[in-house]
């Protein structure tokens, strides 16, 4: 799995990396400050987060851990090097993974990552029977079945709109990485860090620009430097 790393103590972030090594799992990234944490969070779209709860003396790795989970639906495990039972209830809130206890032992961070591991293919079957859901329009909720969605893109951080067919827009409250976790669909791919779309209403990728052209839509969708390899993979240049 990918692992992203919340830590400010440098020689156990160190451990925790080697053990991952260990373990046959990847650390994709780092950081110990939670406004660049979240950020890289939403362009390396790892499968599971590890976050030091006492993160730079107080806890704001709880803090940290909700807007996680709200912007990418990210399983958490927290770290800490304490047993408080009031700190504890609160990091209970955000239903994480599990606590790991410094120093964190190889054994507890492998079982730990099988119960994610488990928890993300249980979520990954459920989510792909889902063929559509609702969104918000004004005051009305809005039947949206995936088939009809053209595009999405960030309106802020926060938020992002989905355009269908029918040039209908609907404001969701997600991440564009978020919102693809949610739709959990291979028809859906992310080409630049503000916009994803339906794989299936592609007609055209121009090199020169670096866009893809969409079907029944006057727009050219911007292809960042990230996702243009998995793009090329998927297109099946002869």
């Amino acid at each position: 799995m990918k692992v992203y790393i919340i830590e400010d103590e440098i020689f156990q972030l160190e451990d925790i990396k080697i053990s991952l090594e260990n373990l046959n799992h990847i650390c994709i990234g780092s950081n110990d400050t939670p406004i660049d944490a979240l950020d890289e969070i939403g362009k390396l779209n790892p499968d599971i987060v590890l976050i030091d709860i006492h993160l730079q003396k107080r806890e704001a790795g709880i803090q940290l851990a909700g807007k996680i989970k709200e912007f990418y639906n990210i399983p958490i495990i927290f770290i800490t090097s304490e047993q408080d039972d009031t700190i504890i209830e609160k990091a209970s809130t955000l239903a994480p993974i599990a606590y790991l206890t410094k120093p964190i032992k190889e054994s507890d961070l492998k079982a730990s990552l099988i119960l994610a591991e488990k928890l993300i293919n249980s979520n990954t079957t459920t989510i792909e029977t889902i063929k559509e859901f609702f969104a918000r329009s004004g005051n009305k909720l809005h039947k949206i079945s995936l088939d009809t969605i053209l595009y999405a893109h960030t309106d802020s951080k926060n938020y992002c709109t989905i355009v269908t067919l029918d040039e209908k827009k609907f404001s969701v409250r997600n991440s564009i990485t978020g919102l693809l976790k949610t739709l959990n669909s291979n028809q859906f791919i992310q080409t630049h860090r503000s916009f994803l779309i339906n794989w299936n209403f592609i007609t055209s990728f121009s090199e020169s620009d670096q866009s893809i052209d969409l079907k029944y839509h006057n727009l050219s969708i911007p292809v960042g430097r990230t996702y243009k390899s998995e793009i090329l993979k998927r297109l099946q240049i002869i």
